[in-house]
C-alpha cells in the first residue's frame, strides 16, 4: 500500500498533536518523514520514538544541542537551520502533505520555505495566509502546491463552496464562540485573570489563538483569511455569535436558502478529512448522534462588546500591507499580555490606536506588496511601531 509521506510543522503544538493522533490511527497510510518544533524537548523525544521520522528540524539551539546527543533506534537526520534543511529536502522526493501548525507569524517563513517540497501545504496557521497574501498563493501555484486552509471555519466554507457559484451568493457568516469572556461583564471583561481568558469554554487551543478568540481579533483574521482563500468581497461576510462552536460557517444564497456546515469542536476532523483528501470515510461520534439535547444559537447583539469590529473595515480597507501590520502588532501586544505586561482590555485599545494613526493610513496607502521582500519590510515596519505601544 502506498504511504502518504508527510511533515508536521509545529509537531509539539496543539495541531501537531492532533495530526498525530489522526497518523497514530492510521499507521498504513502514512509516513511521518519530517517532525518540525521549536524546544518542547520532552515531547519531540516521545515523537521520535513513537514516530520515527528519517528528519527532524528543531528550532530552538539549545533543544537541539540537546537531543544530537540522544541514541534512538533508528538513524535521524537533525537540522537547526533551514538552509542545511533545504539541502537535505532537495535530495528526496516532495511530501504529499505538509501540515503548518506554528502559531502566530512565525509560521510565515515555513510556509514559503516548504512550497517547493510539498504537493500541498495543510494550513491551520491563518497568520501565514493573511501575511504571505496573493504572494504566498502565487508562489504556491509555480510550485505546483496546493494551499489548503483546516481552520474549522474555512475548511467548512470550503465544503460549501464546491457546489455553489460564488455570484449566487448573497452572505457569508463565520460564526465565533465569543471565547471564554462573551458573559462577563465591567472589570471582568477588561482586565481578567489569565487563567480565566484562557479557558475557552468549547476548543483546547494554544494560548494565542484563545486570547485572540476573546479579543475577536481571531474573527477579524478569518475574515480576511477567506477573502484571500475563496476571492470574497469582504461585504459579503459577517460574524455571527454561536456559542455552542458546532456550526463553523453558513452561506446564505440569494435563492434564500441557508447552508450549514458543522462539526464537533475537534481539529481531528478536518485534519483528518483533509489528509485523507476526503475519500476515507470513519466511524466516529458525531453531535448528531448524541443522546442528550442540543441547539443552534445566533447572536449578532453580543457583537456589540467587542471593541475591535468598530476597526475592522478600516483594516480590511488598508489592504495588504494593513493586515500585515495588524498580525503584527497583536502578536506583539499577544505576547506581552501572556507575560503580564499590559492588561487584557490595553490589547485592543492599543490596537485601535495605532490603525486609526496618520502614519499607519499613509504608510498603507503607499506600500506595494509584490513579493516576500516587500513583506519582510512591512513586518519590519510593523515591530518598529509595536516598539512604541
Amino acid at each position: 500500500m502506498f504511504k502518504k509521506r508527510i511533515a508536521i510543522i509545529g509537531s509539539t503544538g496543539s495541531i501537531g498533536d492532533s495530526a498525530l493522533k489522526v497518523v497514530s490511527k492510521f499507521p498504513k497510510y502514512f509516513d511521518v518523514a519530517l517532525l518540525c518544533c521549536n524546544s518542547n524537548y520532552r515531547k519531540i523525544i516521545k515523537q521520535i520514538q513513537k514516530f520515527s521520522p528519517k528528519n527532524v528540524y528543531i528550532n530552538d539551539k539549545k533543544t537541539y544541542d540537546l537531543i544530537v546527543k540522544k541514541k534512538f533506534s533508528k538513524k535521524i537526520n537533525f537540522f537547526n537551520n533551514l538552509v542545511n534543511l533545504n539541502k537535505a529536502l532537495e535530495l528526496e522526493k516532495k511530501f504529499d502533505k505538509v501540515i503548518l501548525g506554528v502559531s502566530s507569524i512565525h509560521g510565515l517563513e515555513y510556509s514559503f520555505f516548504f512550497l517547493k517540497y510539498s504537493n500541498e501545504i495543510l494550513v491551520a496557521n491563518k497568520e501565514s495566509i493573511i501575511c504571505g497574501g496573493n504572494v504566498l498563493l502565487n508562489k504556491a501555484n509555480f510550485y505546483n502546491c496546493k494551499i489548503t486552509s483546516i481552520d474549522s471555519e474555512h475548511y467548512c466554507l470550503s465544503q460549501s463552496l464546491k457546489d455553489i457559484d460564488i455570484k449566487n451568493i448573497d452572505t457569508i457568516f463565520l460564526t465565533a464562540s465569543g471565547g471564554a469572556l462573551l458573559e462577563k461583564r465591567g472589570s471582568f471583561f477588561s482586565k481578567p485573570k489569565l487563567k480565566d481568558v484562557l479557558k475557552h469554554p468549547n476548543w483546547k487551543m494554544g494560548k494565542k489563538i484563545t486570547v485572540d478568540s476573546a479579543t475577536l481579533v481571531n474573527k477579524v483574521f478569518e475574515i480576511i483569511e477567506a477573502h484571500i482563500l475563496f476571492k470574497i468581497p469582504f461585504d459579503k461576510i459577517k460574524i455571527k455569535i454561536h456559542k455552542e462552536s458546532l456550526v463553523h460557517s453558513a452561506i446564505l444564497t440569494k435563492d434564500g436558502l441557508v447552508r450549514l456546515v458543522a462539526h464537533d469542536t475537534s481539529m481531528l476532523i478536518p485534519i483528518r478529512n483533509s489528509l485523507f483528501d476526503e475519500k476515507f470515510f470513519f466511524d466516529h461520534k458525531n453531535h448528531f448522534k448524541r443522546k442528550n439535547n442540543f441547539t443552534f444559537s445566533f447572536d449578532e447583539k453580543k457583537l456589540l462588546k467587542f471593541k475591535i469590529l468598530t476597526i475592522s473595515n478600516k483594516v480590511f480597507k488598508y489592504g495588504h500591507s494593513g493586515w500585515i501590520i495588524f498580525n503584527v502588532l497583536n502578536d506583539y501586544l499577544v505576547n506581552k499580555y501572556l507575560n503580564k505586561e499590559i492588561f487584557f482590555y490595553e490589547i485592543v485599545e492599543k490596537l485601535i490606536k495605532i490603525l486609526n494613526s496618520k502614519t499607519l493610513i499613509n504608510y498603507c496607502k503607499n506600500k506595494k506588496i509584490r513579493n516576500i521582500n516587500n513583506i519582510k519590510s512591512v513586518i519590519k515596519f510593523g515591530n518598529n511601531i509595536s516598539r512604541t505601544l
